[in-house]
């Protein structure tokens, strides 16, 4: 090579050189933004999970679990984990589910941070809730209440070596003593005496998905008879989802049996005499509850989404547990461009009936009914007076922000999810604790006006 070529390439070479040590500069900055906080509070559960491969939406991939606190490794466990949720997928900050497993690769049960063992939880990242606190604050109130809901710790997670702030571990919603509690079904039972239960079904989005219809298969699901108006249909967009037994699982018998029940019950709702044939068909208390707590933090996902409906053995069918609450409790949204802030869930068809997931037509039957909607206000006055009142929500609620707060939690998380530093992080967290807090007393007092005139 010539002197004169030589020195044509050195401003190339420096370029080059340049490029790589600023390519180098914002690998390295981009590691230090995702490791974790050199303060953080080793009191806090600490969970790493190092996968073998890339974590995807199915199948679960192979890796290794640790929860750590104050040095001491709590559990240490290889497990298959996979991203959950549908439209939570398109979020920076993912969500996980993944299933304990032994060393041969075989599911098992273990207690997480005092929890009852179970082989299969998730890894919940508040995202768009800007509080942390909404699907915590829901679950904690419905357990109050007396009605099961998935019991969560705050935690800390690291997913091969990237720091991702602030999450739920919590339990994951299916059949069992300690969680939905209801008979187990074989995929052998057919007996006429065995059949009626337990069944878990699910309103909702198939897995994965923000809305491709034709996921919903024979397969996996069946749609209701009826339209959200109530009027018999064979294109009907209510889907409900096996849950219990899974749909690999569920027998033609048993599917012919649950598809037989919600038959019935749904031709009930639509009769003159409705209001004298559903109570022996459904667990009216549980329904009722059900309608409180998606009212109560007004839940535009409730009832036509994330929503969960059991059938135990020989008992009737009951609504819950409640689920996916981090868009309620107002938030900083409008849905269909005109739905108010202090409106009734039930009647979501009536703002939004463009939307491809509507409420199922029989919750505005059952509130046609007098002897529900008394049910219903004196159940509400009642619970006033004790777990909804004013003074317990706020209490609830303070004492997770402030365990938060004082464990450097918030800090960790806003930093690591870039929200703007205006302020102070804990400032702006308490200004959204405050706000979520507000929104809860108008708004219970707005049932407390409307109850009486539903």
């Amino acid at each position: 090579m010539t002197f004169r070529n030589s020195f044509l390439l050195l401003p190339l070479c420096i370029l080059a050189m340049a490029t790589c040590n600023n390519q180098r500069d914002q690998n390295n900055q981009h590691e230090q933004n995702n490791r974790p906080p050199t303060q953080r509070d080793k009191s806090v559960p600490y969970v790493t999970v190092k996968s073998e491969d890339a974590i995807q939406d199915e199948p679960k991939v192979k890796a290794t679990l640790k929860i750590i606190r104050n040095d001491s490794v709590l559990v240490s466990s290889s497990v298959g984990i996979e991203y959950r949720g549908a439209l939570s997928q398109s979020f920076d900050k993912k969500s996980y589910g993944f299933e304990l497993r032994d060393a041969q690769d075989n599911a098992q049960e273990m207690s997480l941070l005092g929890m009852p063992a179970d082989e299969d939880w998730i890894l919940h990242g508040p995202m768009s809730d800007r509080s942390l606190l909404r699907n915590a604050l829901a679950y904690s109130i419905a357990r109050q209440i007396g009605r099961y809901a998935a019991r969560w710790e705050f935690v800390e997670l690291e997913v091969n070596g990237d720091y991702k702030g602030l999450y739920l571990l919590m339990e994951k919603l299916k059949r069992s003593p300690d969680r939905i509690n209801i008979a187990k079904l074989s995929k052998h039972t057919t007996h006429p005496d065995s059949i009626t239960g337990g069944y878990v079904l699910k309103i909702d989005k198939t897995a994965g998905t923000q809305g491709n219809w034709s996921d919903y298969t024979n397969a996996n699901s069946f749609h209701s008879r009826y339209d959200a108006r109530g009027r018999a249909s064979l294109a009907s967009k209510i889907h409900y989802l096996y849950e219990y037994p899974k749909a690999t699982h569920i027998n033609p018998a048993q599917k012919a049996y649950i598809q037989g029940y919600l038959a019935r019950f749904e031709q009930a709702m639509t009769a003159p005499d409705f209001a004298e044939r559903y109570p022996q068909l459904i667990d009216t208390d549980s329904f009722v509850d059900y309608f409180i707590l998606a009212e109560w933090m007004q839940n535009n996902d409730a009832y036509r989404i994330s929503t969960f409906l059991q059938k135990d053995r020989n008992r009737p069918l009951a609504m819950g547990p409640i689920w996916d609450c981090d868009i309620a409790f107002g938030p900083d949204m409008v849905f269909c461009g005109g739905m108010r802030r202090d409106a009734w869930v039930f009647r979501y068809n009536q703002y939004c009936g463009g939307d491809e997931w509507l409420v199922p037509f029989w919750w505005e039957r059952l509130l046609q009914d007098p002897a529900f909607k008394a049910k219903v206000a004196q159940r509400w006055q009642a619970l006033r007076q004790t777990t909804l009142s004013d003074a317990n929500v706020a209490q609830t609620l303070q004492s997770m922000a402030q365990y938060l707060q004082q464990h450097r939690l918030v800090d960790a998380n806003y930093e690591r999810w870039s929200e703007k530093k205006r302020e102070s992080y804990q400032q702006r967290h308490q200004k959204h604790v405050e706000h979520l807090k507000t929104w809860l007393q108008n708004h219970s007092q707005w049932i407390d006006r409307e109850v009486g005139k539903l």
